[in-house]
């Protein structure tokens, strides 16, 4: 069967991976940047707009493609899926309409208030810059800004961590509105939550949904979860398929509140969700909040998937592309994962191409996983996206999920190249959970 798949980031390239290990496919990629990662799983790959519907279409006709997989949510934003679908031409991956429950965080906040999902912070909604400048000028409580469009995991800044004070947020609202950060006139200031940060992402076939293990990730720059917000740094999972601080009980509540919005989706707008879904969610004294939904697969959380995924990938995406995931069973081993992400100094800054040696052969261990995001410069020279390689290390332990993940990470030599040594430590865990009163592990 031939596949395409669409789109250039390390998440694409754990898909490709998993796509290249099934049974009978025959993997084609679309890339707008070349990833070498996923070119050398691909049977054919080629270079260009991955949001061109036109270029898109081209590729399926030039190589016969029986199915596609549109990862970036950019590409999801334009449509594509629709156009397949409706050509009789399978494409995983939510319609246009169901992109607004991450490219228009004000849509899914209002679904949210108006469908009595009340598992959300006080939120406000402005589409004038003077008006949002005004409201935090008088607004009392802790807060975050948040532009309303798709910010690829870095728009959002909370005060006390990004911002220092009032000014400075207002200045970020002026800089929403300036530089259409988000790609929307438009911003949420919303009061700021506190508690565990978690994601449970899901399959999806317009009427069954299959979750994923939980995934804890950490998006701040500096050891300690200190410092600027990134698209990333990494990400852990425990083998009974939680955290040490979220009950079953937490857990399942969690994916209710995900479908219940799938069904409002469903039932007020004739749309059918497919593909994945990410729920990025805090358990705070006050109970579940969602932080926000994505439309895709998150990144770095679905590099502490796939490892270990039992269930062969091409049987879940034949299965979410014609509603059939409940006729299928999705199992995951029972081990823990720690993903850890290298990134360039300078990071998140846009920085220059990076020289990049890999021992290869630590990859060929049991248990030691490495994922590209970054694209080829020349010999050994690797162009930033802003980061570069991923090392996901699987163990029946956090600890030995860690030691797999930093031996993989000693194989990746350059100069200037930085990760943060303390994801997957039990103290870091146990900080969070001491931090908020959480259950101890």
């Amino acid at each position: 069967m031939r596949i395409m798949l669409i789109g250039r980031w390390g998440k694409t390239h754990a898909l490709a991976k998993a796509l290249a290990a099934s049974r009978d496919v025959e993997l084609y990629s679309l890339m707008d940047k070349k990833n070498t990662g996923i070119a050398s799983l691909s049977a054919h790959y080629e270079l260009g707009n991955i949001k061109d519907l036109s270029v898109i279409q081209k590729f399926v006709e030039k190589h016969r493609i029986d199915m596609l997989f549109v990862v970036p949510e950019m590409s999801l934003a334009r449509g594509i899926t629709d156009y397949f679908n409706e050509k009789g031409i399978p494409a995983v991956g939510p319609s246009e309409f169901c992109t607004k429950l991450e490219g228009d965080k004000g849509f899914v906040r209002n679904l949210m208030k108006e469908n009595h999902i009340d598992h959300y912070p006080d939120f406000h909604v402005f589409s004038d810059k003077k008006e949002a400048v005004e409201f935090i000028r008088n607004y009392s409580r802790p807060f975050a800004v948040k532009p309303s469009g798709i910010t690829e995991g870095d728009g959002v800044k909370v005060m006390g961590i990004q911002l220092i004070n009032k000014q400075e947020a207002m200045d970020y609202v002026e800089q929403i509105f300036d530089r259409s950060i988000g790609g929307m006139a438009s911003v949420i200031i919303e009061e700021k939550i506190e508690g565990e940060e978690y994601t449970i992402q899901l399959f999806c076939d317009g009427k069954t949904v299959v979750p994923m293990p939980v995934v804890r990730d950490y998006k701040l720059l500096e050891e300690g979860e200190s410092g600027l917000n990134t698209p990333g740094m990494g990400s852990v999972s425990y083998p009974n398929h939680l955290l040490p601080s979220l009950s079953k009980n937490n857990f399942d509540e969690s994916v209710v509140i995900m479908e219940r919005i799938l069904d409002v989706l469903k039932e007020k707008y004739g749309e059918k969700y497919n593909g994945f879904l990410s729920g990025q969610f805090m358990l705070t004294e006050q109970g579940i909040r969602v932080v926000e939904i994505n439309v895709r697969p998150g990144d770095s959380e679905i590099l502490n998937i796939i490892p270990i995924l039992q269930t062969d990938f091409m049987d879940i995406c034949r299965a979410m592309a014609n509603e059939k995931l409940d006729e299928i069973k999705i199992s995951f081993a029972e081990k823990s994962t720690v993903c850890i992400y290298a990134v360039p100094e300078g990071f998140p800054t846009p920085s220059g191409k990076v020289q990049i040696h890999i021992d290869r052969k630590r990859f060929e261990k049991p248990g030691i996983h490495l994922f590209q995001s970054c694209f080829e410069a020349g010999e050994s020279l690797y162009e930033p996206s802003p980061r570069l390689f991923a090392v996901t290390g699987t163990g029946d332990s956090l600890e030995e999920a860690r030691e797999k993940c930093l031996e993989g990470l000693s194989g990746i030599r350059g100069k200037n190249i930085f990760y943060r040594k303390d994801i997957g430590t039990r103290d870091l865990a146990e900080r969070y959970m001491k931090k908020y009163d959480l259950p101890g592990v």
